[in-house]
C-alpha cells in the first residue's frame, strides 16, 4: 500500500484545461513573433540585394532561423517574398483604404485628391524596407510580380480608374482614360521608386510637405484631365466650388 501510494503521489498532475490554454497561447504568440522577425529580416535583405541576389541561406543568417522554421511558417523562399510584396500593399496603401475613398459620397476631385495624398503620405513617411523593397521590385521584376499585379495592384488601379470615369465622364473603353490613369499616377510612383538618397534633380522635391506636394499634383492633374476629357468628348463634372475646386484643387 505504502509502494503504491507513494507511486501515485510523486505522478504529475494532470495538466488542466486553463494550463493547455496558456501552452497554445503563449506556442502562438512564440509562433506569431518569428514570424514578424523573419519578415522583418528578410524584406530588409530583400530591399538591400534584390530577390535573385537574395538566398534562402543569406534569410536564414540574417533571421538566425534554419531553413525548417522558413519553410514551416511559408512554404518556401517564394512563398515568403509573396508575404513580403503583400505586406508591402498593406504598408503603402491597403486596398481596403483606397475602396473606402472609392465608395464614399465624396465628390469626385476629392476623391482624387485623397488618393494622391493617401499614397504620397505613405511614399514620405515610410522608414523602413517596404518602399525599397517595392522599388526594387518594379526596376527588377520577380517571377511574382504578375502574381502581386493581380491580386493587389489591379483592383486599386480600377478605383482610380473608376474616379477618373466619374471625374472626366470618358467611358471605360476611351483610350484617354488609361492614358490619364497613367499620367496621374505617374508623378507618385517615380517619387516611389527613386532613392531619396541620391543626388538627383528632384531630390529637393522630398523636403516638401505631402500636404504641398498633394495639392500640386492634384491640381496638375485635374488641369490636365479637363484638356484631356475635352478632345475625348468627355464632360468633365464640374461642381461650383465642391468637384473641380474640391480639397487640393486651389493655387499653390
Amino acid at each position: 500500500m505504502n509502494g503504491k501510494a507513494s507511486s501515485i503521489k510523486n505522478k504529475p498532475a494532470p495538466r488542466t484545461s486553463r494550463e493547455g490554454t496558456s501552452s497554445r497561447r503563449a506556442s502562438r504568440s512564440d509562433g506569431d513573433a518569428t514570424v514578424q522577425h523573419i519578415i522583418t529580416e528578410a524584406g530588409t535583405l530583400f530591399a538591400e540585394r534584390g530577390y535573385a541576389e537574395t538566398t534562402s541561406k543569406a534569410i536564414c543568417e540574417r533571421a538566425g532561423v534554419n531553413m525548417a522554421a522558413v519553410n514551416y511558417h511559408f512554404g518556401s523562399r517564394d512563398g515568403l517574398y509573396l508575404i513580403l510584396l503583400k505586406e508591402v500593399h498593406r504598408e503603402v496603401m491597403s486596398l481596403d483604404f483606397v475602396r473606402q475613398i472609392g465608395d464614399s459620397a465624396a465628390a469626385p476631385s476629392d476623391k482624387l485628391y485623397l488618393l494622391i495624398e493617401g499614397l504620397l503620405r505613405a511614399t514620405y513617411d515610410a522608414k523602413s524596407w517596404h518602399i525599397r523593397l517595392w522599388a526594387r521590385e518594379l526596376l527588377a521584376p520577380s517571377p511574382l510580380l504578375s502574381q502581386i499585379m493581380e491580386e493587389d495592384t489591379l483592383p486599386k488601379f480600377e478605383v482610380l480608374r473608376d474616379v477618373l470615369m466619374e471625374l472626366t465622364g470618358m467611358p471605360i473603353k476611351e483610350p484617354a482614360l488609361l492614358r490619364a490613369v497613367l499620367s496621374v499616377i505617374g508623378p507618385v510612383l517615380m517619387l516611389l521608386i527613386l532613392d531619396r538618397e541620391l543626388p538627383t534633380p528632384i531630390q529637393p522635391l522630398y523636403s516638401h510637405s505631402v500636404e504641398d506636394m498633394a495639392r500640386h499634383m492634384h491640381t496638375f492633374s485635374i488641369a490636365g484631365l479637363q484638356a484631356v476629357a475635352q478632345q475625348a468628348g468627355g464632360s468633365v463634372a464640374r461642381k461650383s466650388g465642391s468637384d473641380v475646386g474640391g480639397k487640393g484643387s486651389s493655387a499653390d
